[in-house]
């Protein structure tokens, strides 16, 4: 009997973990032009915590070497990347940022960044900056 329970009680435990990572994963996307007004939005988020924009010319395997998100791997290549800005995933862990994109952003690619929470640090897809 307690070889069950103790059973069922890991099976909990890895289940919670497994949701909480399956809803912390942030999905993005952006529409706009380029060079122009762009909006960029996500979704699916942990809530209330601090990501980062990041853009480079090209998409990759860049992995970051400095806390707060060491190790993580990103969809983006080295090649041009940048942090863009940060910002709060809001209360519900959805949002968007209106801004200009300059003609040198044009083409490259886009990931979010939760920079709170687990390790690795929780990443989005990558989606392209219109051209």
């Amino acid at each position: 009997m307690q070889r069950s329970f103790t059973s069922f009680i890991v099976g909990l435990a890895v289940s919670a973990l497994m949701a909480g990572s399956a809803l912390a994963q942030p999905v993005i996307s952006i529409e706009g032009d380029c060079p122009g007004r762009v909006t960029f939005r996500w979704e699916g988020a942990a809530p209330n915590q601090t990501a980062a924009l990041a853009y480079s010319h090209a998409t990759g395997n860049f992995v970051l070497p400095g806390p707060p998100c060491d190790g993580t791997r990103l969809g983006l290549g080295s090649s041009g990347i940048r942090l863009v800005r940060t910002f709060r995933t809001g209360p519900e862990g959805r949002g968007q940022i209106v801004g200009r994109a300059a003609a040198f952003a044009c083409g490259g690619y886009v990931q979010i960044i939760v920079l709170e929470g687990n390790r690795p640090c929780p990443i989005s897809n990558v989606v392209q900056v219109p051209e």
